[in-house]
């Protein structure tokens, strides 16, 4: 992952420059939305007559114009008209801490829907090599499929956060990360679905499994939609330990068992 310094002058005259910041918000929620820049939004600050935010992302190349889409494009045109002037992309730097490298594969076997309360990196992993995939390389995916998937994310970011906090809310929320008809859950595989229907690539959806039973009844345990067999001999992408074919669902072996 790397840090990126964009930045833009207010070239005109008696401009309004707190409108221009939330133009500049705007130009960096739909690269968010894109999966340009990760990790969220890094507060923006006005410096003399420039706009200037630090954003993360995952390669060299992610805020090419090339992976723009026309919110993006949009965006930035008018950004640019406003200010008179052009948006600078700078390089930083590598972004600490060093996280695995991004999918390099020519043919994904598969996709895992997979995030946690602290990753800053693709919500969407390869089924080949398990390495995260930036989601502007899905190119079959319309605007409002990221969008939804952006949904799901935050949603599931907020519930991963309530179960690490152990105080409020932890019970409901481990329901809605492990449970298959939970509101997150089906928010989640139908966004599974969407990236099946729209790539032709199976998407497998990740169920949280935190429970306390031994470790033999553990691997007993059945696929919670079809009741098949889903224990695997080894573990898929060196993390999985149950897999689904039928209902599209990973998870692993607790960590309480």
């Amino acid at each position: 992952m790397y840090k990126y310094k964009i930045y833009i002058a207010i070239s005109k005259a008696n401009a309004d420059k707190e409108k221009l910041s939330d133009q500049f918000i705007i130009l960096l929620e739909s690269l968010c939305s894109t999966g340009q820049i990760m990790g969220g939004i890094e507060s923006p600050y006005i410096s003399e007559n420039e706009i200037i935010c630090y954003q993360t992302t995952l390669e060299k190349t992610s805020l090419d114009a090339k992976y723009n889409d026309e919110w993006v494009n949009k965006g930035l045109k008018e950004l640019e008209e406003a200010c008179n002037s052009k948006l600078i992309i700078e390089f930083a730097g590598q972004h600490v801490p060093f996280y695995k490298d991004v999918c390099s594969c020519a043919h994904h076997d598969s996709y895992v829907l997979f995030t946690t309360y602290s990753n800053e990196s693709s919500p969407i992993n390869c089924g080949t090599c398990g390495r995260p995939v930036p989601i502007y390389k899905i190119q079959e995916l319309a605007d409002s499929d990221r969008y939804e998937m952006e949904s799901w994310e935050g949603d599931y970011i907020s519930c991963d956060n309530l179960n690490m906090g152990c105080a409020v809310g932890e019970k409901w929320a481990i329901n809605q990360l492990s449970n298959p008809t939970s509101q997150l859950s089906q928010l989640g595989r139908r966004v599974c679905n969407q990236i099946t229907e729209k790539t032709k690539v199976s998407t497998y959806y990740y169920l949280l499994n935190y429970r306390t039973i031994s470790l033999a009844k553990d691997k007993l345990r059945k696929c919670p939609c079809c009741n098949g067999e889903w224990l695997l001999n080894e573990k898929w992408l060196r993390f999985y330990d149950f897999k689904c074919d039928n209902c599209l669902l990973v998870s692993t072996l607790s960590e309480k068992s």
